[in-house]
């Protein structure tokens, strides 16, 4: 997800932002996530971008292992109208997969995989991460399609071997 949180704050630097926003994002920038959530924190009391706060918010979160908060912070910048792109999903996808809510793991990816900013390599990200949602939700025989399908596209992933393997024993 580490290219992926570069992508975002080029995103979020692009929007022209000022003040605790660009600071924010300069901070998630240099991977200082801790004081990048502060400086989100910052316009999210004074009532100012929270769209792309939240959105930020969410990323230091992730960064931090924080979940939980970052869950809580990309629905808020859901419901703050941010634009919903493949990205977003893939990381509100990747909190929810750790939070062990599978089914809104399962509709963020999906949705994720609709959007117009796809790039081959977020597809191929969350198509994988695919495979784990439906194994950790018990679903062998859609983890298994899911794994045919995967190979299908990307035969040179190695990471894939370790999850044929296991649903071999499955």
């Amino acid at each position: 997800m580490k290219n992926i949180a570069g992508l975002i704050v080029v995103l979020l630097l692009l929007t022209g932002c000022a003040g605790n926003m660009k600071d924010g994002v300069a901070l998630l920038e240099k991977g200082e996530y801790q004081q990048a959530a502060e400086a989100f924190e910052k316009d999210i009391k004074k009532e100012r971008n929270l769209d792309e706060a939240y959105h930020g918010l969410g990323i230091a979160y992730f960064e931090l292992e924080d979940y939980e908060a970052a869950v809580e912070a990309f629905e808020l910048a859901l419901k703050h109208d941010t634009k919903v792109t493949a990205i977003l999903c893939s990381f509100l996808g990747a909190s929810y997969l750790e939070t062990e809510e599978y089914d809104k793991a399962l509709d963020a990816y999906e949705r994720g995989l609709s959007c117009e900013d796809l790039t081959e390599e977020l597809e191929q990200e969350i198509q994988f991460n695919l495979i784990a949602v439906y194994e950790n939700m018990a679903n062998w025989d859609a983890a298994k399609k899911q794994m045919d399908k995967y190979v299908d596209k990307y035969p040179e992933d190695s990471r894939v071997q370790k999850e044929a393997e296991f649903l071999e024993t499955r």
